[in-house]
């Protein structure tokens, strides 16, 4: 296996487990942040809603330039089904009055649904949901992730082919010609030229000690041929 490949697995092995912690930490943090923006978004709607009276199409209206949001209001002791049945049974053990959370409906769909009680004029308890749709939420925060993983890989591209320029200008090529050159002189073979240093870095010392080394062979096979024995 050549020294180029080697550094290739290797710089693909780091690349590749970067990569994909980015994309987790990232995807999730992303993900978050997008419910959360919905989270507030309905909220602020069900502020509205209750400080001017708004009713629920009309709120439902004012959601939809936000988000994809329904905005519907009923009682515990009505007979509900679905997520209106989920969030009715677990607002009533809250003493905040208030709940959000991210529930599934029986289609499988992820949807945020914000909601809060207040009391009503005839005295009873009614709840004011904001059902946000997740979807279009969630694709805004995947599009995100896209563009930020393609940046990165953008950026690895670049990296990668500048460094294999680098490896190959600056080590390989000495190194080989190095090598060419240590295999002709095994066999008493110094009509090829020396080898010239194109940097003062390692590799550079490297070349002026191969050469130094390969004079030193060359006179002492001169001086072995030419003793009497």
């Amino acid at each position: 296996m050549g020294l180029r490949l080697k550094f290739n697995l290797i710089l693909l092995a780091v690349f590749v487990a970067g990569f994909a912690t980015v994309g987790v930490v990232a995807g999730r943090y992303l993900e978050r942040q997008a419910i959360d923006d919905a989270q507030r978004a309905a909220m602020l709607v069900l502020d509205a809603a209750s400080f001017g009276n708004l009713e629920p199409r009309i709120a439902s209206g004012l959601g939809s330039r936000l988000h994809e949001m329904k905005v519907r209001e009923f009682s515990t002791e009505e007979t509900l089904t679905g997520i209106e049945s989920q969030v009715a049974q677990r607002i009533k053990s809250l003493p905040s009055g208030q709940f959000s959370d991210v529930m599934t409906t029986a289609t499988g769909d992820r949807r945020l649904a914000v909601a809060r009680t207040y009391r009503a004029a005839d005295g009873t308890t009614r709840v004011r949901l904001a059902n946000v749709d997740l979807i279009p939420v969630l694709a805004t925060a995947s599009i995100a992730l896209t563009t930020l993983l393609s940046s990165i890989g953008a950026v690895f591209l670049a990296v990668f082919v500048v460094l294999n320029l680098m490896l190959d200008r600056m080590i390989v090529r000495p190194v080989a010609e190095m090598a060419l050159q240590a295999d002709a002189v095994s066999i008493g073979n110094f009509s090829i030229p020396e080898f010239t240093p194109k940097s003062k870095d390692e590799i550079g010392v490297l070349g002026v000690a191969f050469n130094r080394m390969r004079r030193s062979t060359e006179e002492a096979i001169k001086l072995l041929k030419g003793a009497d024995f």
